[in-house]
């Protein structure tokens, strides 16, 4: 079995009911999963590089401006 079957077996039986609840849980697990070990600094680059893939170059730039 897969890692990640094993992390979406666990996620249905905690939220049976719910599948918003399970995608936002199976996330949570999986980035648990990927960052595990790292220090402060590569889990914010990690943070920083998903964010960028889902939002584009244009919204971390507006964020660097703002601040």
């Amino acid at each position: 079995m897969k890692k990640n079957d094993e992390l979406w077996k666990k996620v249905k039986k905690d939220f049976p009911k719910d599948p918003a609840l399970q995608e936002v849980h199976y996330v949570r697990l999986r980035i648990h999963e990927e960052t595990k070990g790292m220090t402060s600094e590569e889990f914010v680059r990690y943070i920083k590089a998903k964010a960028k893939k889902v939002l584009g170059e244009g919204w971390m730039i507006r964020c660097r401006h703002s601040a």
